[in-house]
């Protein structure tokens, strides 16, 4: 009984290191593809927006999320992109 006990202890001890360090490497390159993520802004606002948005009506300038935010638009409260 104190064998399967030890054991498992070991086990767990050495995969839970490698299960955090998975998800971590999904966080970063999660994080690296939302910068590179494709937005659209307009001529006239200050905002950035996903495709479909309902501000996107009259005109829609391509970019991505890094360069728009570098550019000082700020995020669509509408569409969350």
């Amino acid at each position: 009984m104190r064998k399967r006990i030890l054991y498992l202890f070991l086990v767990f001890g050495l995969l839970l290191p490698a299960a955090s360090d998975v998800q971590g490497r999904v966080v970063a390159y999660t994080t690296a593809e939302q910068k590179d993520a494709t937005v659209y802004i307009t001529k006239t606002g200050e905002k950035y927006h996903k495709t479909g948005c309902r501000y996107l009506s009259k005109s829609q300038i391509k970019t991505t999320k890094k360069e728009a935010v570098k550019n000082g638009y700020g995020a669509c409260k509408v569409c969350k992109p």
